[in-house]
């Protein structure tokens, strides 16, 4: 890449796409980047993704090894870097299309055209988007025509399924034999949830995004901490799962709620940073467990 010139949008975009999947998979310091496979992952050639990897190497996030290629240079795996860059118009597209299916403006089944004219925006960015969102597992390619959004969780009998397999896999995850939490990671975690329960009693609201994305990272990283992949892989497609449902829930929840979820989180994460597992693992039974029991109560009362 030039230094004569600035990076493009494209770039900056597959280098913010970059550090998200850092996140999602939980990058540690040289943690093997290889381009090919993300540059399939995100639909883009070498080119933009090599100039990319360059962006995030001026920035000390990764560094390239000679005749072996880029690896991470620090822990990429908090998400702390993703700032680094602005939201993108593709991932605003992103957000806005989760939440338009989640509240059933947008069919199961759709068409880049149909996009198009939806949102007025190019359809260049519209297929990227849909391909960032098939890379998340939650939208496939129809043979010969259009775009299908996978399963979700659209009923409180595949919601309850949801939180029984969570809880199975999330337990299974704390009692793995090498778990092991980063200790700069955990301190992270705990300061985001303690800036945004400061926000909540401070300006009484957070907004849609930052919950989210917050919700997603606790699990994520607890998962990651396991060291076991399968278990990560599971709690990222129930994440994914989540969003197509949760992107509409949101305005429904009541601050005291948001506010209990955030204090239990915490909870769970000081119980981990002081080796105490065993009343993690009770403190995060009893979070999953009390939204499932409410679902059930639901599912009861509707028959």
């Amino acid at each position: 890449m030039s230094t004569e010139s600035s990076p493009s949008a494209l770039q900056i975009d597959i280098a913010r796409q970059i550090l998200l999947q850092a996140q999602k998979e939980g990058w540690r310091a040289g943690h093997p980047i290889v381009e090919k496979t993300l540059a399939a992952m995100f639909g883009v050639s070498r080119t933009p993704m090599r100039a990319a990897l360059e962006i995030l190497a001026t920035k000390d996030l990764v560094r390239l090894i000679p005749n072996k290629g880029f690896v991470a240079a620090t822990d990429l795996g908090n998400g702390s870097h993703i700032e680094t860059f602005s939201e993108s118009e593709t991932e605003r597209l992103k957000q806005q299309i989760l939440r338009d299916r989640s509240v059933g403006t947008i069919p199961q089944e759709v068409s880049e055209n149909e996009l198009t004219e939806r949102y007025g925006i190019a359809r260049g960015t519209i297929r990227k988007a849909l391909t960032q969102l098939s890379s998340q597992g939650l939208i496939h390619r129809q043979r010969g025509h259009g775009w299908a959004f996978v399963d979700s969780l659209d009923s409180a009998e595949s919601l309850a399924e949801s939180y029984r397999f969570r809880i199975a896999i999330e337990l299974a995850g704390l009692a793995e034999p090498n778990y092991r939490a980063d200790p700069d990671a955990l301190k992270a975690l705990i300061a985001e949830h303690e800036s945004m329960l400061d926000q909540i009693n401070a300006a009484g609201s957070i907004t849609r995004d930052s919950w989210l994305k917050l919700n997603a990272s606790f699990h994520e990283t607890l998962a990651a901490w396991s060291g076991n992949r399968f278990i990560l892989q599971s709690v990222r497609m129930q994440n994914d799962l989540r969003l197509l449902r949760e992107s509409s829930v949101f305005d429904r929840l009541r601050p005291e709620r948001r506010e209990r979820s955030l204090k239990e989180h915490i909870q769970i994460l000081r119980y981990i940073g002081s080796g105490e597992i065993e009343f993690a693992q009770l403190a995060l039974r009893r979070h999953l467990e009390s939204t499932l029991q409410k679902v059930e109560d639901r599912i009861r009362s509707e028959r």
